[in-house]
């Protein structure tokens, strides 16, 4: 099991995608089927994301909005009721007890593999203190392995460098932007974070890397607006940094061959 996470301003977009549609009512998926609706009364994505903007309406909180998918391997088969637990724990682990906000949660059916999206309103409904978002990965990795070990569900293999994790339908072309830039600037020897900032700015693709002594530590990425982690283009900030490293050792070695073929012309007296 997995857990990504994203917080936002506006419920009416994320309870929409939520439920399987636009703003407008298109249908963008398959059927969306709501598991969970605490401290709402609607049951339609409009009435439910009304009220719960509402509720953040007179907290300072910009950012109330809370969503994370959550994931199962392909070959298990979580029942509906596993995932409402499932739900329910996460929630409370992060630190949103179901009695204390408003959370709701969909099952979505568009990937081969079982998902569900949680939403959770970061604004209490007794008006205290909003849910707090830093470490925002450690803590889904830390509660996923304990929910994974409390209800005995394996965990999702770790993905390849290169390879594409799952992301929302709006991070699609973002995700694919980013993938093809960051390959083909490693193919044309980009060597250093700065350089391959320089080459994917070219690409309208914004950066946003945390380097230290000289070593990429945090990577993140937005295009046209949308933004999405390193770890969902195929390349960690690690993996990226190990890539980036052996391209500078390529180009030095390059650069040293003409020396040390003047070295050897000299000492065999051409």
């Amino acid at each position: 099991m997995i857990a990504k996470t994203l917080i936002g301003s506006d419920f009416s977009g994320a309870i929409h995608y939520g439920a399987g549609y636009t703003v407008e009512g298109k249908e963008v998926m398959n059927k969306a089927d709501l598991l969970i609706a605490h401290n709402v009364v609607s049951r339609d994505p409009k009435g439910i994301a009304a009220e719960m903007q509402q509720e953040a309406l007179y907290s300072r909180c910009k950012t109330p909005v809370w969503h994370s998918s959550i994931s199962w391997k392909p070959e298990e088969k979580p029942t509906r009721e596993q995932m409402i637990e499932t739900a329910n724990l996460y929630c409370q682990k992060m630190g949103a007890n179901p009695k204390d906000h408003q959370v709701v949660v969909y099952e979505h059916h568009d990937k081969p593999h079982q998902h569900i999206h949680v939403y959770i309103n970061r604004v209490p409904t007794d008006g205290g203190k909003a849910l707090e978002t830093s470490h925002n990965y450690a803590r889904n990795v830390r509660i996923c392995k304990e929910i994974t070990e409390e209800l005995g569900f394996a965990k999702l293999e770790k993905l390849e460098e290169g390879k594409l994790r799952h992301v929302a339908v709006n991070q699609e072309e973002a995700q694919k932007m980013v993938n093809l830039a960051i390959k083909a600037a490693l193919k044309e020897k980009s060597d250093t974070p700065e350089d391959m900032e320089e080459r994917l700015k070219k690409e309208g693709i914004e950066c946003k890397y945390k380097v230290e002594e000289g070593k990429l530590k945090y990577s993140s990425y937005s295009y046209q607006g949308v933004p999405i982690k390193g770890q969902d283009v195929g390349f960690t900030a690690k993996q990226l940094q190990a890539r980036l490293d052996k391209n500078q050792q390529l180009v030095q070695e390059q650069e040293k061959k003409p020396q040390q073929e003047q070295k050897r012309r000299r000492g065999l007296g051409l």
